[in-house]
């Protein structure tokens, strides 16, 4: 391992904040009525299925990983694919990371214009998002890690706000169970894509753990708690709110927070959207962090130059998606796409990693003289 690289090395047991942080994002307050819509009142039970699934895939990458030791998956590219198709496959993740970036900014610039200041500039809230984003990439993978974790102690208590609407809750809204169909409720896991999506950020962090053999364990608890909250904010929302009414709501988890009141505080709603901007901060830096550092290897310029021109990219690409409309389509398009960058693509390399560790294997075995 390089000196740089000794530099940015974090604690494995951070891995359960960073993955934490880095899965729960614009998805959660509004991710319900898409679910619900497909899967029913059996919407928790895909929540939960998708859950798993994602455990399952993350087990097969740090597996992966672990075959290359130090390296990350812009290295892995080169080493399995070699340099041309490599570098392909490198500028397909940051294009990915990129489109990523831009989804989580647009959709939290609109939940400020929604709920907090309808006539706010949206260039202006875009370039507020991205000049915080840049100071914190400016920073490095450890100030990230230490956002991450710091994020994470201050929101983690919004979860126990789950209470308020658990007071007015109708059990018969998720029974019976298990009533929809293998198909629906297989539809419902995959429009979970977007939402869950963020653990990906594992394949270029995992070089950088202290003791990688912990590495697993760690992320799976950090997987194993967003699991746990999107099915508990799931189930929540299905027995407060009726079908009907889940169906024709945008920000669920938001609008379950308007019934909390206080003599001292009216609209405790304006707390929850305030306080995401903790919540989607550290997938904005992970993901720009990654994009910008693949820039830098894959082109050979300063990683903060190549953030200057990210970020310029990041704010021209929000001006130019107004409506609703156009960022519902925007979601529903990375979330189609999503499906087979972070849960197909894995279980490819994974195989092809093992075929290369073969292949090297039995090079590097003497011939034996009879």
């Amino acid at each position: 391992m390089s000196k740089t690289q000794q530099t940015y090395m974090y604690s494995s047991f951070l891995l359960v904040f960073i993955m934490h942080d880095a899965q729960v994002g614009v998805g959660l307050p509004g991710y319900q009525r898409v679910v619900f819509g497909i899967a029913g009142h059996d919407a928790w039970i895909a929540a939960l299925i998708a859950g798993l699934l994602t455990q399952l895939v993350v087990w097969l990458m740090i597996k992966t990983l672990a075959k290359f030791e130090d390296k990350d998956l812009y290295d892995i590219h080169l080493l399995i694919y070699g340099k041309v198709i490599g570098k392909v496959a490198n500028l397909i993740y940051m294009m990915y990371f990129l489109v990523a970036t831009i989804i989580v900014t647009r959709n939290y610039v609109e939940m400020i214009q929604v709920w907090l200041f309808p006539n706010a500039s949206q260039w202006l809230l875009t370039l507020l998002i991205t000049s915080i984003v840049f100071y914190g990439v400016n920073g490095g993978l450890r100030t990230i890690v230490g956002a991450c974790v710091m994020f994470v102690l201050l929101t983690v208590w919004l979860l126990f706000l789950l209470y308020f609407p658990l007071m007015y809750a109708e059990w018969t809204g998720v029974l019976p169970l298990l009533d929809t169909d293998l198909k629906h409720l297989s539809k419902g896991v995959l429009s979970m894509s977007l939402t869950m999506a963020g653990f990906e950020i594992i394949y270029f962090i995992y070089a950088y753990a202290k003791d990688k053999s912990k590495v697993q364990r760690y992320t799976q608890i950090g997987i194993m708690s967003v699991t746990f909250v999107y099915t508990a904010v799931m189930f929540v929302s299905t027995v407060f709110f009726s079908g009907g009414e889940l169906l024709k709501t945008d920000w669920a988890t938001f609008t379950m927070l308007k019934i909390i009141k206080f003599p001292f505080l009216e609209r405790f709603e304006y707390i929850g959207v305030s306080l995401w901007l903790l919540v989607i901060l550290p997938n904005l830096l992970m993901y720009s962090w990654a994009a910008t550092k693949g820039l830098k290897r894959t082109f050979f310029w300063k990683q903060k130059y190549w953030l200057y021109v990210f970020m310029g990219i990041v704010c021209i690409a929000c001006s130019f998606i107004d409506s609703r409309i156009q960022v519902d389509n925007m979601n529903k398009f990375f979330s189609k796409w999503a499906v087979y960058i972070v849960y197909v693509y894995p279980v490819i390399l994974f195989g092809m990693a093992h075929f290369y560790s073969w292949r090297h294997k039995n090079r590097r075995q003497p011939e034996v003289i009879t």
